[in-house]
């Protein structure tokens, strides 16, 4: 090869390192969510919550009158099916859930120019916490009174340090 064609081949090679290393420089944009304060401090959260208990005390109380009218063998498919009918109407209610976060989270990703959006617990370090402005899009779970329930999370939070200093003292 001449003197002239590795020159141009040397200067090709430089622009387009030049090119790839310059299209690398696009920042990633990662946020991330907490499921269980979703889960918890939301009204769609709460609502399902309180569906879920509803139904386990449906099933409760007809699994009582059943266990006095029906035999052992009876009953222990009786149990079965109840059981089977719960773990089905709470996987629905999980799966209503999520696909309403998902709607949300879809939206605000959008919204926030976010490439990625995660679970809290997928994330080791860094990204972006959507946890609360998440939640103001779906709607905080409001009291008997109309207010924002925030107290009962630090409640929550309060007891769960107390029971933790507990268990330090132990030690």
């Amino acid at each position: 090869m001449t003197q002239r064609t590795k020159r141009m081949l040397a200067t090709a090679m430089m622009v387009l390192s030049l090119g790839l290393v310059a299209g690398c420089g696009a920042q990633e944009q990662i946020g991330y969510v907490d499921m269980q304060t979703l889960m918890t401090q939301s009204q769609k959260g709460h609502d399902a919550e309180v569906k879920i208990k509803a139904k386990y005390e449906e099933i409760s109380q007809r699994l009582a009158q059943a266990q006095q009218s029906q035999s052992a063998e009876e009953f222990a498919q009786t149990q079965m099916k109840a059981k089977q009918e719960f773990d089905i109407y709470q996987q629905a209610m999980g799966k209503e859930f999520r696909t309403f976060v998902d709607s949300n989270l879809n939206a605000l990703a959008k919204e926030k120019g976010m490439t990625a959006v995660m679970e809290k617990g997928a994330i080791m370090s860094g990204g972006t916490d959507l946890t609360n402005e998440l939640l103001e899009k779906m709607g905080k779970v409001k009291t008997d009174d109309g207010q924002k329930a925030d107290g009962d999370a630090q409640k929550q939070a309060d007891s769960n340090g107390q029971s933790g200093n507990a268990d330090n003292a132990q030690k």
